[in-house]
């Protein structure tokens, strides 16, 4: 599946960065090498922190949690999507034939938008994912609802 992707990896990485300058960016030096420790062995972030040590405090790190969280909604995403496909494909595959066999009308692009009850499933799926990385519940929100409202405005564009 997509997930499991160089792709998928890649993407996963790059809005971890951009998410974590926004949320801690006191990881942002670290953030490399805290994806590549998660991308190692994911399981092991389920269910315990990755402490930070700073003097005597420690800090859970965000980084591997931002990461978990991303996963879990693209894979909630791949699933809509897939039930999407399922349901519409007879349509979509009609609306194929009709430009294919008269070109010259206007084609259909379908586009990816998810529904206001997909974007708050999504949010909630986000969150619980972010609390069980260790993620304190504020903090879990405030990333549930910077994922979902990039998806949001990209979708309305």
């Amino acid at each position: 599946m997509w997930i499991d992707t160089p792709e998928s990896k890649q993407l996963v990485t790059e809005v971890s960065k951009e998410i974590i300058l926004e949320i801690a960016p006191e990881e942002s030096e670290l953030v490399d090498e805290l994806l590549d420790d998660y991308y190692s062995n994911p399981a092991v972030h389920e269910t315990k922190d990755s402490p930070l040590g700073f003097g005597s405090e420690l800090l859970a790190a965000s980084t591997p949690v931002v990461a978990m969280a991303l996963q879990t909604f693209f894979s909630f995403v791949l699933g809509e999507v897939w039930t999407s496909v399922q349901k519409e494909s007879a349509v979509l595959i009609a609306q194929k034939m009709k430009t294919l066999i008269n070109p010259t009308k206007e084609k259909i692009e379908p586009g990816l938008g998810l529904s206001r009850e997909q974007l708050e499933k999504a949010k909630q799926l986000i969150k619980k994912e972010a609390i069980r990385g260790g993620m304190k519940p504020k903090k879990a929100e405030d990333l549930a609802l910077r994922i979902v409202g990039r998806i949001a405005l990209t979708s309305q564009a």
